[in-house]
């Protein structure tokens, strides 16, 4: 989809009238894109949880749990053959191919945040799950999918904010460039068949510079290890042992490295 589309969809959604607007994103850019420039304030009372409570959870593809230090959970992009069983508070789902939204796979009755709708068209949210405070801006898969919708969510645990980018197909615009300049961690796919090239996804990462950068949307770890071999002449490789990543901001890199997180479920399928 061309850049002007992008800026459409952005235009239509400072129109949204959001009501109970979250009062805490990571970035003001994005309040002031969405509220046409009202001045929205940290709220926040007490000191909140230790950050050493607050973790990632890869359960393979583009499936994360997204754990506060408050116990709160939100599963990211649940898949078919990855995320049976788990319980959270909220599932948040970027596009609606079947390896993103099994929402039914997830237990405890949870709010389910889907970033676009059936019609394949972005779905604006808004909102907070306990003290994670979730909001997501429009983007587009690849060409080979026609413009299909992806959404990007955001997310706040206190001081820390995290990004994934679902199924993103292209360059990040101006206005979401803006909107994501205070990233701590994002989560990239890097398979680079059905999403961006490895080139693409590197100018990407120069877009945001998050400290973190976590590749995902891969099923065989050998797809880590090549992008990790492409990375490497960018930005530092961090292999980790582990498929869970404890996260505070003391651990946060001055510049962005790249975290290879353990493949849980190196199985092959997916999109």
């Amino acid at each position: 989809m061309r850049r002007r589309n992008f800026v459409g969809l952005l235009a239509a959604a400072l129109l949204v009238p959001f009501r109970g607007i979250v009062q805490a994103f990571c970035n003001p850019s994005l309040v002031n894109l969405f509220e046409q420039g009202k001045k929205l304030i940290q709220a926040r009372p007490g000191n909140g949880p230790s950050l050493g409570h607050y973790f990632l959870q890869w359960y393979g593809h583009s499936s994360f749990l997204i754990h506060s230090g408050s116990q709160t959970k939100v599963v990211a992009d649940p898949n078919f053959n990855v995320t049976p069983g788990i319980q959270a508070d909220a599932v948040t789902v970027s596009n609606d191919h079947f390896t993103h939204n099994n929402t039914g796979a997830v237990t405890g009755n949870p709010v389910i945040l889907r970033g676009i709708t059936f019609k394949q068209t972005w779905n604006p949210i808004r909102t907070t799950v306990k003290d994670i405070a979730i909001v997501n801006i429009p983007s587009q898969r690849g060409l080979s999918w026609g413009g299909v919708a992806n959404s990007i969510f955001i997310y706040e645990m206190g001081s820390l904010c995290i990004a994934h980018l679902g199924n993103i197909g292209h360059l990040l615009t101006p206005e979401q460039e803006k909107a994501m300049q205070r990233i701590d961690v994002m989560m990239i796919p890097i398979d680079a068949m059905t999403n961006l090239g490895f080139e693409d996804i590197v100018k990407v990462v120069e877009q945001v510079k998050p400290p973190i950068v976590i590749p995902m949307h891969y099923d065989v770890a050998r797809q880590g290890e090549l992008f990790a071999a492409f990375a490497k002449e960018h930005y530092p490789i961090r292999k980790i042992a582990a498929s869970q990543l404890t996260l505070h901001r003391g651990m946060l890199p001055k510049a962005t490295e790249v975290f290879v997180l353990k493949h849980p479920r190196p199985a092959v399928y997916g999109d």
